[in-house]
């Protein structure tokens, strides 16, 4: 077997982009890469102080979901068919400022299928969630369920 072999000049000259086309490919290529990892920390810092703004202004506590129910809110007509859509609250019992509460809470996704909402309620019901709330609007609730 024949090994061809050639200086390290040689090699360099066949890698570098050899007209100004090959070289405004470059600059593209790599002004995207800088886009795209400016768009990366851009999203990572708002998700940053979000977090931040939740800590800092809302109180949370951790509930078990005792009950969970879906309740009708759309009905979806089309000509192949129709649906309709539930939204699925949660009986949440937690501890806040040393005394027990037990409040139903929306949850926070959109309207799903019957099915889907009977497999969230033999999922969720039994588990633990974090519910929080502004300290400024104790009586609206959010429940932070996986």
């Amino acid at each position: 077997m024949r090994r061809y072999s050639m200086s390290d000049r040689t090699a360099l000259a066949k890698l570098r982009p050899v007209n100004g086309g090959d070289w405004h490919q470059i600059r593209v290529v790599s002004g995207y890469l800088v886009l795209a990892v400016i768009a990366v920390a851009v999203i990572f810092f708002l998700k940053h102080r979000h977090r931040e703004d939740v800590e800092k202004y809302w109180k949370c506590a951790t509930a078990s979901i005792e009950d969970v129910r879906p309740k009708l809110v759309e009905r979806v007509e089309s000509a192949r068919g129709g649906a309709m859509l539930y939204e699925v609250s949660i009986l949440a019992k937690y501890i806040s400022d040393g005394a027990e509460h037990e409040q139903w809470i929306v949850v926070e996704q959109p309207p799903v299928s019957l099915a889907e909402a009977e497999l969230q309620a033999f999922r969720w019901k039994g588990q633990r969630c974090v519910v929080r709330w502004k300290a400024a609007a104790p009586e609206e609730l959010i429940a932070e369920v996986d």
